[in-house]
C-alpha cells in the first residue's frame, strides 16, 4: 500500500468517526472517560448574573396582500387633479374630480363599480358612465399617485401627468 493511500484512508477513517459522533452513532461515555475534568471557578471569582426582564416585542401588523378589492376610491386618489395648477384651478373646472364614488372628467360623471388595488400608489379602478344616446359604457381606468402623492398619472408607459388642485380652506 502505497504511503498515500495510507494518508488517505487515515483522513477517510477520521472522517467517518467525526460524523458518525455527530450523528449519534457512538455514544460520548466511551471519549468521557479519557478527558480531564474541568475544575469549577472559586466562589470569589463568580459574579451574580444580572435578571433580565422579558419585554415584549412590539407586534407588526402583516403587510397587506395585493391585490386587494373596494368599492370605493383610496383617499390618495381623491380630490381634483389638472395639468396646469399655477392658478390653484380656481374659476374652471379641473380635469378629474375624483371622490370616493365617482370620477367627473369636465362633464362626464362615471361611477366607480369596483377598485382593485394593486399598492397603496397603484389601482385599477372600473367605472360606468353613459354616452350622449344614454348607452351604457363600461371602462377600466388605470392609476397611480407619484411625487408624494401629488401628481396623478397612468400606469402605461406615455401617460399624462396631472397635479394636485389646492384644496379651498
Amino acid at each position: 500500500m502505497s504511503r498515500w493511500a495510507m494518508i488517505f484512508g487515515g483522513i477517510t477513517w477520521v472522517a467517518t468517526v467525526a460524523l458518525a459522533f455527530v450523528l449519534g452513532r457512538t455514544s460520548a461515555t466511551s471519549l468521557q472517560s479519557t478527558q480531564t475534568p474541568i475544575a469549577s471557578p472559586s466562589p470569589s471569582l463568580t459574579r451574580p448574573v444580572a435578571k433580565i426582564a422579558a419585554v415584549p416585542l412590539p407586534m407588526t401588523s402583516p403587510t397587506p396582500a395585493y391585490p386587494q378589492y373596494s368599492s370605493t376610491i383610496p383617499k390618495a386618489f381623491r380630490g381634483s387633479w389638472d395639468e396646469i395648477v399655477s392658478d390653484g384651478c380656481k374659476d374652471r373646472e379641473a380635469r378629474f374630480t375624483i371622490t370616493a364614488d365617482k370620477i367627473y372628467n369636465f362633464e362626464v360623471e362615471q361611477d366607480v363599480s369596483r377598485v382593485k388595488l394593486y399598492s397603496p400608489t397603484d389601482i385599477d379602478v372600473d367605472i360606468t358612465s353613459y354616452d350622449d344616446n344614454k348607452n351604457q359604457v363600461n371602462d377600466t381606468m388605470m392609476l397611480k399617485v407619484v411625487d408624494g402623492g401629488q401628481t396623478l398619472t397612468g400606469r402605461k408607459k406615455g401617460s399624462s401627468f396631472f397635479r394636485k388642485c389646492p384644496t379651498a380652506d
